[in-house]
């Protein structure tokens, strides 16, 4: 009897404790079901930390992004760690290709357009962010594909070389590039290049003193509706010539050089210049006003700006007088900045003298010009050649692009109306900006390779980043197919 009690005890006590481990389980079971699932945050607050962290990531990191191919391997790296399928072109572009949100395979395909250039790359790091940010997260979306187009100088290599079929058919295209109006474009500037050059004659030098005057900003800038904030060393110096002459300095020029390209704003510039030893100090007094002038005006923009001068060696010939004369008339009269404006103080027109050489004898400069308008860009080129036959130097066009008009493609209207209900929807800005753009973009040539789509330009800055991120991934969402109820 006493074995029962103990095998009913014994029986009680574990009936007791597997009840209480049901209890515990099931409680925690139930404390599991009854605990409300955390929401995923806002859209805003996940772009607002999301771009940010992309963008100063990117800028921390300019040491080792050094070259465009180091650029296209940090961009290859980034995709693997996000899990987005990534490659790199033969030309160094990089290619995200996402593929559609279930259900939305027959979705029209977006693709998104950044450039990237290793010179200019805490630049190039808005527009990046802002594309890399999308990528990572769209939820809701037809096939995207992100494109990531090297530049070179100025030159938009990764546009030019990019293969037909990259972009796919039936979409439509969102271009990112740098701006200082934050607005959506239709319309961007045509772009010209040209080139003035002359057969320099030499003699030998009248005057005993020579000097060597420098003028360096740091870095260049890409030719853009920020060009009226630019220094040019180049157009400084020539306008310095010109402003020797008109005081009575007399001097010789034996030689100018400066900028690499056209396509952007020159970094620096150089001249020699002989002058009589008797007009040293009237000289000397003329460069130190000249360089307190431009160092009170430009150093809080330009930090590594330097502008010298240094006695050199004098030189055994130097341009002839008639060569120099002509030289600095030109200089002084070329376009360089902003050409013209239209009535709400928008740039219409521009000009870049980026490159100036005596190499070898030969006089040779190189000029670039951007508009939204043909008829002033016809303007601008009717205008150099004018003043290069009154300062009997030739010239010649040796580049030419159309401007992109995407208001031809009758899909653009639908396109731009739609991206503008998603702005509002996002941001809750009725007022969208939108307008023409100076500036040269890839726009022109990637309507060549894919005609059909429209193409909206979207002006990054530092205040829309956000803004159009997020008004783009709420477009692709907005065009989702919706499921049938």
């Amino acid at each position: 009897m006493i074995k029962g009690l103990i095998k009913n005890k014994t029986f009680v006590v574990i009936f007791i404790l597997l009840a209480a481990l049901l209890l515990i389980g099931g409680g925690y079971a139930i404390s599991k079901f009854l605990v409300p699932i955390e929401e995923e945050p806002p859209l805003e607050e996940v772009l607002k930390d999301k771009l940010a962290a992309y963008e100063t990531d990117i800028i921390d990191s300019l040491v080792s992004l050094d070259t465009n191919q180091n650029i296209a391997k940090y961009l290859i790296g980034w995709a693997a760690n996000k899990e987005i399928p990534a490659k790199v072109d033969e030309t160094g572009n990089v290619i995200f290709s996402l593929k559609a949100s279930e259900g939305q395979e027959h979705t029209p395909p977006t693709t998104i357009v950044a450039g990237f250039n290793a010179e200019h790359m805490e630049i190039c790091a808005k527009e990046l962010a802002v594309a890399m940010c999308v990528a990572k997260n769209a939820k809701n979306h037809g096939p995207l594909k992100v494109l990531f187009l090297v530049e070179d100088h100025g030159i938009y290599t990764g546009a030019l070389n990019l293969s037909a079929d990259t972009i796919p058919e039936g979409g439509f295209i969102f271009c990112l590039g740098d701006s200082i109006k934050e607005k959506v474009s239709t319309i961007t500037g045509g772009y010209g290049h040209f080139t003035i050059s002359h057969k320099l004659k030499y003699e030998k030098p009248s005057y005993d003193k020579a000097y060597k005057i420098s003028l360096s900003v740091g870095v260049s800038q890409p030719v853009n509706d920020r060009i009226d904030e630019v220094l040019n060393p180049i157009k400084t110096l020539g306008n310095l010539l010109a402003n020797f002459k008109s005081t009575s300095l007399f001097f010789e020029l034996a030689s100018f050089y400066g900028g690499d390209s056209e396509k952007v704003t020159p970094s620096k510039a150089s001249m020699t210049v002989v002058i009589n030893e008797s007009d040293v100090e009237k000289f000397l007094q003329k460069m130190e006003e000249d360089m307190e002038e431009i160092q009170d005006t430009y150093l809080d923009d330009y930090p590594e700006l330097s502008y010298t001068y240094e006695e050199v060696e004098l030189p055994s010939t130097v341009i002839r007088q008639t060569d120099t004369d002509n030289l600095i008339s030109l200089m002084y009269t070329s376009l360089d900045g902003v050409y013209t404006r239209n009535q709400d103080g928008n740039i219409v027109a521009l000009t870049n003298m980026g490159k100036i050489s005596t190499k070898d004898r030969h006089l040779t400069i190189e000029v670039s010009a951007m508009s939204c308008d043909e008829t002033i860009m016809k303007e601008i080129t009717e205008t150099y050649e004018t003043i290069c036959g009154l300062c009997d130097v030739t010239y010649r066009c040796t580049e030419s692009y159309p401007l992109f008009d995407g208001t031809l493609n009758p899909n653009t209207k639908t396109f731009f109306d739609g991206f503008k209900d998603a702005y509002l929807d996002y941001t809750g800005d009725l007022s969208m900006s939108s307008g023409d753009n100076v500036s040269f973009t890839s726009c022109s040539i990637l309507q060549e390779k894919a005609t059909n789509a429209p193409i909206l330009y979207c002006g990054i800055s530092a205040d829309t980043k956000y803004g159009f991120a997020g008004a783009i991934i709420t477009y692709m969402e907005q065009q989702c197919v919706k499921p049938e109820e």
